[in-house]
């Protein structure tokens, strides 16, 4: 697998400043930061634009109220403006996107959002608590 030129310029840069970060796909790149491991996102044709996400921050099960559920990743949202939190089938996840200049730009802001993502899970668990445990199989 090859990073495409723009994914690579942020390995470059993040790594330079001590991130750990590789390439896991052609436009995407995995930080991992304190045992959590976010994904940035980086199209070749759209270097001006940028994902950075936090995937599986919380976990549905059958006994999980979707309606407060749903209401919690609303306030959060509300609360963390830049934040999105998506539930896609059991799974949460937060994100944040953003339009750049260009790689240095989005270099220098990625650390701030990584706090950005970390403080939107720490307002969904606290109002959602930690979630059931993950099954062991």
């Amino acid at each position: 697998m090859q990073a495409n030129t723009q994914i690579e310029h942020y390995i470059e840069g993040l790594g330079a400043m001590d991130f750990q970060v590789e390439a896991i796909d052609t436009h995407a790149a995995r930080i991992t930061l304190e045992n959590l491991e976010f994904v940035l996102v980086v199209a070749e044709d759209e270097p001006a634009f940028f994902q950075l996400m936090l995937p599986g921050v919380w976990q549905a099960d059958a006994g999980t109220d979707r309606a407060q559920l749903l209401d919690v990743a609303n306030d959060v949202m509300n609360a963390i403006k830049a934040a999105k939190v998506v539930i896609h089938g059991e799974a949460v996840h937060v994100s944040v996107e953003q339009f750049v200049a260009g790689p240095e730009q989005g270099i220098a802001l990625v650390p701030g959002l990584l706090e950005l993502l970390r403080s939107a899970v720490a307002e969904f668990h606290e109002r959602m608590g930690m979630g059931p445990a993950p099954r062991v199989h």
